[in-house]
This record gives structure tokens, sequence and C-alpha cells, in this order.
């Protein structure tokens, strides 16, 4: 069909806006053409409110656009949702996939209650299923989201949701390539990177977009691949999105960006350069969520591209083609009616289903047990402010009439506990103790103090992690309502069927296996956090290891001290930015964590042999 450049351009955004009101994103699709929207929270009131939304803007972009508009939303399950009104509360990812081992159709049926009520409330693209492998325990934003840490596990309970989520008419989305699961960052924060060949990533990353059948549309991550692209993250890198993704794995459906607001990309670009790189890499969609200056830069940036010559118009006209071939296929009317509460019974089955038992057998609950349990909060950017108000040791302590005690995840004290819970039987829920040092003192000090514990891991089952076992472990995936309805009826004597569909069982790996892979994962941490201010007591801590035995791993596994290996690593950034910035030499130093100009010039010229003045002017003498 004939359309402007600007009606183009707009065909390869998606943007999102502040508000509830349908005038407000109607004017910028006017203003602006843009082609594509995503919805949040702030957005939705209700469900009623909603499908008129949604009308509102197909009308908009039909009769500003000539085509209709993809509109998009992160309905994962679990903990993050967008749309809470008129659709079925349904489970994790991690809980489908601990229920999927006795209930092997469950990534079907949920897919299939997904794409039918989005669909009915005029939402034709999700950002789900995610393919991430959770290989990683301290990974901030995947955990509950990935269905497993198994790639051939993932890999089909993936490909049958997305299948039945399409089978709906609504997109499905594989996220996030090349995989999100072996981070030790949030990409809503900083660059997270990946040491991986490409022969690893084959092995576990890469093994849905192999095995499986890929849905028709893949959101590409904000990641770092250094040994496939040491310069581009994945989201604009050619040699990741065409010459992996299109070419080598033959993948012929959209491609579409994280949102360029996060700060893993815009710490490295421009918006309008980070742009521009996407759409030469052959990214068809680029999101920009939140704030309307920068959808305007990248809208700008994009039609200067192409009115200078810098973006070839072949290129945006082959992503037009393949938009439309696919708006052809999903953005059509259809009436469809749901019967939400036969859906949620589903959900609710399945949710049972995940619940997991992974030691010992629960105690009875009486008159001498008690519950400890952290209240609700957020884990990651990812999941929605809006979040379920949750106080799980209240909801268990009114249930079973016993008495409770409600704790900050992160901030409480521990002495209050302990006199709390003294001559009880403990029922302790912690959410993702592992990463919290609070929560681990205070499981560890009970555990000392030969208190019986009944464990409830909220999200994550890592809590037991380089902790002694308690007297039983219970798994439930997600802290949500849903979640804590399937685990009071366990606690009631229902059958817990679920599977940990993670490996917690560390004793398998020999001691030496063990200290490598503690030693690789150090090292990649603080490659990716050299500019903070690290200390050997700070680094031991973030890895629950005593400072002697960090100092061991270096003498025995890197071969030098860990001060020194990190002056390695701040004094080969600061080089890189002596060359190839203009910043100030004491600005290139706070950048690479060195906020004492003096030791630092004094440390650089024992580390180089020179200042650092000098050897950024005489730079073709140094290595």
């Amino acid at each position: 069909m004939n359309m402007t450049l600007e009606q183009k351009i707009g065909q390869l955004m998606m943007i999102g806006w502040q508000s509830d009101k349908a005038e407000d994103i109607v004017e910028l699709i006017k203003k602006y053409h843009f082609g594509n929207i995503i919805l949040f929270t702030r957005n939705i009131k209700d469900a009623k409110q909603l499908k008129e939304l949604t009308n509102k803007i197909q009308e908009a972009a039909i009769l500003n656009n000539g085509v209709p508009a993809f509109i998009a939303t992160d309905q994962e399950g679990g903990n993050v949702r967008r749309i809470y009104d008129g659709v079925t509360n349904i489970p994790s990812h991690m809980a489908i996939g601990a229920a999927s081992y006795n209930r092997p159709n469950a990534a079907s049926e949920i897919g299939h209650i997904l794409g039918q009520e989005l669909r009915s409330l005029g939402v034709n693209m999700v950002f789900a299923p995610i393919v991430d492998i959770n290989t990683n325990p301290q990974n901030p934003i995947i955990a509950i989201r990935a269905f497993s840490d198994d790639p051939h596990v993932v890999s089909r309970l993936a490909s049958d949701m997305s299948k039945a989520i399409q089978n709906e008419n609504v997109v499905a989305t594989y996220k996030h390539f090349i995989g999100h699961g072996d981070v030790s960052l949030d990409s809503h924060l900083d660059l997270p990177y990946v040491n991986k060949s490409i022969e690893e990533l084959r092995k576990t990353e890469l093994i849905p977009y192999i095995e499986g059948d890929i849905p028709d549309a893949v959101m590409i991550a904000h990641i770092l691949y250094k040994h496939l692209d040491d310069r581009f993250p994945a989201s604009v890198s050619q040699k990741i999105i065409k010459d992996l993704l299109r070419k080598e794995i033959g993948y012929e459906g959209l491609v579409v960006s994280d949102c360029l607001e996060m700060e893993a990309l815009s710490r490295a670009f421009s918006l309008d350069n980070a742009s521009i790189f996407a759409i030469q890499a052959s990214c068809n969609i680029i999101i920009v969520s939140h704030t309307f200056g920068r959808q305007l830069t990248v809208r700008n940036a994009l039609l200067d591209a192409v009115k200078s010559g810098k973006l070839n118009m072949s290129i945006i006209d082959q992503s037009i083609e393949r938009i439309l071939k696919y708006k052809k296929k999903y953005c059509v009317e259809k009436e469809i009616e749901c019967d939400v509460k036969k859906n949620q019974e589903i959900a609710d089955s399945i949710s049972l289903s995940s619940i997991t038992i992974s030691h010992g057998i629960p105690f009875k609950i009486d008159d001498n047990t008690i519950v400890v349990g952290v209240t609700n909060y957020l884990q990651s950017f990812a999941e929605d402010a809006n979040v379920e108000n949750i106080d799980i040791a209240k909801t268990i302590g009114e249930e079973f009439s016993i008495p409770y005690y409600s704790i900050d995840s992160k901030k409480f004290n521990v002495s209050e506990v302990q006199s709390f819970v003294k001559g009880k039987k403990v029922i302790l829920a912690l959410s993702d103790s592992h990463l919290t040092l609070v929560q681990k003192v205070l499981y560890a000090n009970l555990i000392q103090n030969d208190v019986r514990v009944l464990l409830i891991s909220l999200r994550t089952p890592y809590d037991i992690l380089g902790q002694v076992l308690p007297e039983c472990h219970i798994c439930m995936y997600e802290y949500t309502k849903l979640s804590i309805q399937s685990l009071i009826k366990v606690l009631k004597g229902s059958e817990a069927k679920g599977k940990l569909p993670v490996e917690l069982d560390k004793r398998k790996r020999t001691h030496k296996a063990i200290n490598n892979f503690i030693t690789d994962h150090i090292l990649q941490y603080i490659d990716e956090n050299y500019s903070k201010p690290l200390t050997l007591s700070s680094v031991a801590e973030e890895f629950l290891i005593t400072k002697e035995h960090l100092c061991r791993l270096f003498k025995q596994n890197v071969k030098t001290t860990f001060v020194t290996y990190l002056n390695q690593v701040r004094i080969t950034k600061v080089k890189h930015l002596l060359l190839t910035t203009n910043l100030r030499v004491n600005e290139a130093a706070n950048l690479c964590g060195y906020f004492d100009i003096n030791y630092f010039v004094k440390l650089f010229k024992k580390n180089v042999g020179a200042t650092p003045t000098y050897f950024r002017n005489n730079s073709s003498y140094y290595d």
C-alpha cells in the first residue's frame, strides 16, 4: 500500500503513554502516525474501559495510518501482569514448569486462556512466553519468569504456549533473544554481558530457537554477547539479529526490540543512534515505552536518517512489508466470548499442581506453631507496581488461627523474630533469601538453634542454596494470591504434585568444579560492576562466601590477588576510555571506580609505565 515516509516510520515504532485516556494516545497516532501501542497498568482501569480503549486505538490507526495497530502488553502471568480485571489470574512460567511434570498440557492450556482473553479485549500481541533458561540463581530479572533451567523443558513448554496463543489469533513473542537467564545484572539498570562462545550458546540459550517452532515475533535483549559482538548489544547488533537469527537460524518473523529507554542501552548509545542501529540490524519494531520526548527523538532520528541517506529506504520497506504481512494475519476483527470463571478453574488447578515439596514432610500445624513471613514486594523492574498487596504470615496465621509475625523482606530485627519463635515450630516464608542477607541470617540462626522449620519459598526455590536443609521445604514459584490459595490447600492436606523445574542439589559437583563455577561468576560480576566501590568483603558477601575463601579462589584459579585483578580490569577500562573518548582523566577514572585521583595516577603509572595523560598522547607506544 502507499504510505508517506512519516507513516512508514510510525509502523517501525511501538509506544506507550502515561494516562488511561484514549484521547491522549489517539492524538499521538493522529499527529505522529505511531503504528503500534504497548499497554501498561497505568493505561487500564477495567475490562470494559480496556475494550473501549483498544477499539479507539484501532479506529485512529486505520484513519490516520491506513492499517490497524499491533496492541501489545506484558501479560506473562505470576508477578508480571498488566491486566487484572476481566481476565484469568494465570500462574508464573516457573509454576507452569513445576506443574508440567504431572500435567503435560499445562503450558498449552494457559496459552489458550491467555490468547483468548487478550483477543476478547482487543489486545493482539503479547510479550510472552519467556524462553530464557534460568541457569544463574543470582539472576535478578528472570528467575520465576523462566519455565526451567533445562533448555529442553523451556523449549517444549514455550512452543506449546506460543502455539496455543497464536491459535487464538494473538501474536506470541519469544523473549529475550539470545537469552537473559545467565546474567547477574538487571538490564533495566545497566548493560549485562554474557561471556559464552557460540558453541556454548547453542547448547543452552539457543535451544528453544533451534529445537522448537518459533512464534511470529521475537524480542531482542539488551545484552552484550562478547564472543559474538564485542561492541553492540544484541538489540542493535547486525551480527546477532541479521547474521545469527535471520540467516543462520532462518527466522522470518517479526523482530521487536526491548524498550530503548532501558538503562542497559541508553548508557551505551544515544537514542537516535540506537534506533538507527536497530533498524539496520533488521529489527522491525522499536519499543519506546514511556516518555514522549524520547519517542519523538527516535521518530525524528529515523526520519532524518532516511532523508540523509544514512538509512537505506530498502531496509525500511522490507520491514514494512513484514509488519503488514503479520498485521493482515492478526489485526482482524473477531468477536470472542470467554468463560473467565471456567478459565480460572483451570488456572487454579494448574497452580495447585505446581506446589512442590522439595524436601521432608510438612509437620502438623497446631497450637505450638507460629508463622513468620515476608510481605509482598517488587523483585524487579519488570514487575507491576500495582502487584497484589499480600502478607503471607497474616494470611496463614488467620487461616489456621495461629500467631504470626510479618517482616519486611530486607529490613527487620532478627533478634525480635528469634524471641517471637522461641519454643515453637515455625512456618517460615521467605522470598529469594539467597539474594537478601538479613533473610539468610534469620534462616541460618533458626536452624543453628535447632528450631523446627517448615520453609516456604515464595518465589524461586533457591532459598536453601548454601544452607542446611529445613525439616520441610515447600516451593510455590510466585508470591500471588493464586499461589497462596494453592499453598493453603496443600497445608490442609491436598497432594503437592509439583516437581522442581530447577536444579538445587549441587552436591553432585566436585569441590573443584564448584570452585571453578564460583570463580567464573565472580570474575563476570567484577567485569560488570567494576565502576562500583567493590571490596573483598562486599564481593564475598554477594556470593555467600567468606573473605578467606574468596582469597583462596583467586590464588588457586586466577593466580593473583583480588585487588590486583580488580585493578587490572579497571585500568584496562580506563585505557579504553582515554583512547576512545574526550573524557577528562578524572572523569574516566571515576567511571571506572577510582575516586581518589592521586591514588589512581600512581596506580596507573605503576601498571602502565606512564601517567594517564602521557599514555593518551602517546598511545602508539603502548599495547
